[in-house]
């Protein structure tokens, strides 16, 4: 599976300090995976991680659209807020 970043989730990774090793480590191993009710490639990734800046757990949201082989991640979400989304 070949994973390609958008140019808004590359802007948001780097205003967040989020790494493309980290993103596509979270979509091969994720703690969740929730399908879309918009459109059928499209999928919501959760992956809990700890963040070294902040020295706290941290929520990693990403929205991905598969096409074929190829995976695409629209954008992040990077939070502390972890039960208000997982």
């Amino acid at each position: 599976m070949q994973i390609v970043f958008s140019q808004h989730a590359l802007e948001r990774m780097r205003e967040r300090g989020i790494s493309q090793e980290l993103v596509k480590r979270a979509i091969r191993f994720p703690d969740k995976i929730e399908k879309s009710s918009v459109s059928p490639s499209r999928f919501l990734v959760k992956r809990l991680y700890f963040n070294e800046k902040l020295k706290k757990d941290h929520l990693l949201l990403i929205i991905l659209e598969t096409k074929r082989e190829l995976t695409e991640v629209v954008t992040i979400i990077d939070t502390s807020k972890i039960s208000k989304y997982f």
